[in-house]
Parts: structure tokens; C-alpha cells; sequence
């Protein structure tokens, strides 16, 4: 069988394997994330944590929660300058109207985002636990400070432009969101005793997280996604054991007509055979005598010896029955051929 036959399933088998392997690795590091935040232990920032890390090797992973306080000088908000935060983030949005099927609706993009931050700490009872590498971290929960909305001053062109393009612009937002100085937070990691006091470094088990919510709330934001994962997981996988299933029922289809092939050649032989030990017609038109036309073979005008099921013609040779290309087809009227049986005459 041609390979080209089952290039359509060998994509499908790779697509699906790749796909599978995907959502388990999603599945199964978010499962892992989940459990090793669940057995982290919430550490309280108090005097007696320095005692705690030193007693557990000097590293401790887990939660802890303090107000957040600047080690140096704060950052201040440009809209607001009376404002001052340690994290922040200035984002710029374009606000769109296009056209979908005869509907203009709102659309926006983002266009540009900035972030900068100080080093700071979490406060708690006269103890700071100063945050590392704040430019690592994989989630900050982030406070509006000031928004403004610039609308667009289009001409009559752009206007008319814009409704052929069938988009058109309304304008532009810019937000600041910062992370204010004495927000209450809980911060995820590894808690190191260094030179430096205490540390919260990236963890390896652990997500590097700066939030405003609960672990229980943490926890059920990270498990939300993961049956979706391993659903998505089982229907590519099922999608792959179809087409391999569709595969391996087309190579037993092949082998099975070749098995009926074999079974049909050694029939026509054996028939041959005795025919030519028989002599009569079969004989006669081995030995090149003259046939009717209603024996003839329409391919090579030999003698007809064979039937065509399940049609039931009785129009070609065996030799030429053997040729017939795949999918085999009747000369007369066409209908698939399933097996060829040898007829004698007497």
C-alpha cells in the first residue's frame, strides 16, 4: 500500500502526541504546583522566624504575609504623584470599533507596556522579609491608580477611511497600577537567612507570587484550569488511537486482499493446469485455435475462464484478470471487483 495513503493519519498521530504530551506536562506541573502550595507551611513574619529558618537549614519554602515597605525611595505615580508603590506598571490600549458581518463592535489592543520597581520588603512586628529579584516575578496583584482616556481626533478622511477598512479608531486609554506601599500581601517562596536578613528568593517547587488574596483563594485559581487540561489530554489521545486504529485497519485490509490474491492465483493455476491436461476448449484456445467472440477475453481475446464477483461477468482471462489494478474494477460495467473464481467448460 502507498504511503501517501496514510500520510493524513500519520499527521494526525503526531499532531496528537504532541498535543497530549502538552496538556499532560500543563496538567501535571499545575497538579504539582497545587500540591506543593498546599503542603507549604504559612509562615508568620515575626522575631522568631530567624530561629525557624535557622532550625530548617537556613531556607524555609512556604507563605508568608506582611505590608509592603520600600528598602530605599519609593517609586510615584506620574498621575498622582502623592501616591508612592514599589511595583509599576503603565500600559497603553487602543480602542477600536471595527466591522464584523455588517456590525461595528467595540475592540481594543494593547499597544505599549512599561514596568519598573524598587527593591522592598514584607513588614510584620519590626521583622522585614526583603523580596528578591522583583523583575521574576510570575504574578503581582496590582492596584489602579490612574486612568485616562484620550479620544481619537479623526478627520472626515479618517473616518471615511476607517469605514472602508472597516475599522476604525475611538481613541486611547493609558493606565497606571502600581503596588502601594503598605498593601497587606502574601508572598510565595523561598524564605533564605543570608547576609543580607531575611530573603524571599524563586522557589523550585513553588510559584514566585506577590498577591493580595488568600492561599485558598491561590490554590483555586491554579487548580481551575487543570480538568480542562487532562480532558483536553484524553480527547487527543482518543484522537490518535483513531487514527492509528484507522491505520492498522487499512494494513489488515491490505493483507487480507493480498492473502485473497494468492488464493485466487493458485485457483486460476490449478485451474490451467487442468485444463491444459483436459484439451477441449481450454485446450484449443491454448494451443491458438480460433474462439467465438462470445469466449474472447475483451483485453487479449483469450479464453474467457474466469467469473467477476460479485457483478457475476464472465469477460476476461485469468491472466488478465490478475493484472486488473487496484482497486480492481469489472471492464464490463465498472463495479469493484472482490474476488475472481475460475469456471470450466466441458
Amino acid at each position: 500500500m502507498p504511503l501517501r495513503e496514510h500520510v493524513g493519519d500519520l499527521l494526525g498521530v503526531g499532531v496528537s502526541a504532541g498535543l497530549t504530551l502538552t496538556f499532560y506536562y500543563l496538567y501535571r506541573s499545575g497538579r504539582e504546583v497545587v500540591h506543593y502550595l498546599k503542603d507549604a507551611a504559612e509562615v508568620d513574619i515575626e522575631p522568631k522566624l530567624i530561629d525557624v529558618v535557622q532550625s530548617s537549614g537556613g531556607a524555609v519554602e512556604g507563605c508568608v504575609r506582611g505590608a509592603v515597605k520600600a528598602c530605599g525611595t519609593p517609586l510615584h505615580s506620574l498621575g498622582r504623584p502623592e501616591i508612592c508603590g514599589v511595583y509599576w506598571r503603565h500600559s497603553i490600549k487602543e480602542h477600536l470599533t471595527s466591522q464584523v458581518m455588517g456590525f461595528w463592535l467595540n475592540d481594543s489592543q494593547p499597544v505599549s507596556t512599561s514596568t519598573n520597581n524598587v527593591p522592598f520588603m514584607l513588614m510584620r512586628k519590626g521583622v522585614g522579609v526583603q523580596v528578591m529579584e522583583p523583575d521574576l516575578l510570575e504574578s503581582v496583584d496590582l492596584s489602579v491608580v490612574s486612568e485616562k482616556f484620550e479620544s481619537a481626533n479623526n478627520s472626515f478622511l479618517d473616518h471615511l477611511w476607517g469605514w472602508m477598512k472597516g475599522v476604525r479608531t475611538t481613541g486611547t486609554q493609558h493606565t497606571e497600577e502600581m503596588l502601594l506601599e503598605g498593601t497587606s500581601v502574601l508572598g510565595v517562596g523561598r524564605v533564605v537567612l543570608g547576609g543580607e536578613g531575611l530573603c524571599l528568593h524563586p522557589s523550585d517547587t513553588l510559584p514566585y507570587i506577590i498577591t493580595t488574596r488568600t492561599k485558598k483563594s491561590l490554590m483555586e485559581d491554579l487548580q481551575a484550569p487543570l480538568p480542562y487540561f487532562r480532558a483536553l489530554g484524553v480527547v487527543t489521545a482518543l484522537g490518535g488511537a483513531y487514527c492509528v486504529f484507522r491505520m492498522c485497519g487499512r494494513l489488515l485490509a491490505a493483507w487480507r486482499r493480498r492473502q485473497e490474491r494468492r488464493r485466487e492465483e493458485k485457483l486460476l493455476e490449478e485451474a490451467r493446469e487442468r485444463a491444459r491436461g483436459g484439451g477441449g476448449l481450454g485446450g484449443g484456445a491454448d494451443g491458438g485455435g480460433d474462439l467465438p467472440e462470445s469466449l474472447m477475453c475483451v483485453v487479449c481475446c483469450g479464453l474467457r475462464d474466469v467469473l467477476l464477483l460479485p457483478c457475476r461477468h464472465m469477460c476476461v482471462c485469468g491472466s488478465c484478470a490478475s493484472r486488473l489494478p487496484d482497486p480492481r474494477a469489472c471492464p464490463v460495467c465498472r463495479a469493484l471487483v472482490e474476488s475472481v473464481q475460475p469456471v470450466f467448460y466441458s
